[in-house]
């Protein structure tokens, strides 16, 4: 069962990815195009469990190995998500991601 929900994910993920390639003038999806929120919440909740978290990392780096890049400190997603989750209830909400995606384009 979770090799089917892993891969209906990388399915997923790539068409998702595509789709945001089209927009560019080179057709290459850019870093600065991070994920949306929907794309972690995966039962629509409005809330990204660290399991939903994680899924959707592993699977966006299968995704990246199979295409020959990797995904930056893919090793250290359990610090991400608390570093994400910032009052510590073992959720993302929108509001947290939001602010994260902030601090992440304000960092370059």
């Amino acid at each position: 069962m979770s090799s089917y929900v892993l891969s209906v994910l990388l399915v997923c993920l790539t068409i998702s990815m595509s789709a945001n390639a089209i927009g560019n003038e080179n057709g290459i999806m850019r870093m600065s195009q991070m994920p949306a929120f929907s794309d972690f919440d995966t039962n629509q909740d409005k809330l990204i469990s660290e399991e939903e978290f994680e899924r959707f990392q592993k699977a966006r780096q299968a995704l990246r190995e199979s295409e020959g890049r990797l995904l930056k400190n893919s090793s250290n997603c359990d610090e991400m998500f608390e570093r994400i989750d910032l009052d510590h209830n073992k959720f993302i909400d929108a509001e947290e991601f939001q602010s994260h995606r902030e601090m992440m384009r304000n960092s370059k």
